[in-house]
């Protein structure tokens, strides 16, 4: 883990990362030379050899810029710089002994995708798969607007199983099922963030261990 009083380790690490990539930049010859000129973890001939290296691999414009900074014996290392330098290996065995602390994860976020995941699922109404993504909740809403308006007559209604046709009372009847099942998924959510809040929950695990809706229970007639 990183100490606090310590600003090196993370320049180290950086610098070391984009050494593996192969990058070549500005910033990493001049955090190479710091390094070296301070001497960090006794290897200030391997930080300047990879700072004279990266350096002469820049483009002419931010290579002047940087030996116009550099002592004589550092821009002699520029100009002679050709093979990359072995990193030492008592370098490596400082940063391998390193374990920085993962990012926190945001509970919150990842209910919100959970339930956006549930929400869209889909939910099985008697034997008919209904798809529920944002697009279908508009198409359901506006054919239960329209058999509001015209009671008699049919509607055909695509499922992801194929086209069937409805009369007002089915397509009122799933559009109360996928109503409920949207409100369901915000509700859970909702719950989920009052136990985050308590402390009861306190990993994705636990996030994704909540009751949250499923096809249980949805088998009205239609």
């Amino acid at each position: 883990m990183y100490r606090i009083d310590s600003m090196y380790e993370p320049m180290v690490e950086a610098l070391l990362a984009a050494r593996s990539e192969n990058k070549v930049d500005g910033w990493m010859a001049c955090v190479a030379f710091w390094l070296g000129r301070q001497q960090i973890y006794n290897v200030p001939d391997y930080w300047l050899a990879l700072a004279a290296k990266i350096t002469s691999g820049l483009s002419d414009a931010d290579q002047n810029t940087i030996l116009d900074q550099l002592s004589s014996k550092e821009a002699a290392l520029v100009s002679s710089a050709v093979d990359w330098p072995e990193t030492p290996g008592s370098l490596l065995a400082i940063v391998s002994g390193w374990s920085p602390e993962p990012p926190p994860v945001d509970l919150y976020a990842y209910a919100a995708s959970k339930r956006y995941a549930v929400e869209t699922g889909g939910i099985l109404l008697n034997g008919m798969r209904v798809m529920t993504d944002r697009a279908s909740q508009s198409l359901i809403t506006g054919a239960y607007n329209y058999v509001q308006a015209n009671p008699d007559v049919l509607v055909k209604f695509k499922t992801s199983g194929g086209f069937v046709e409805l009369t007002a009372a089915q397509m009122t009847t799933i559009a109360n099922a996928v109503g409920a099942h949207v409100q369901a998924a915000f509700a859970a959510e909702s719950d989920v963030n009052v136990q985050i809040i308590a402390g009861m929950i306190t990993t994705k695990a636990g996030v994704d261990a909540f009751a949250w809706p499923s096809d249980a229970g949805q088998s009205t007639d239609t």
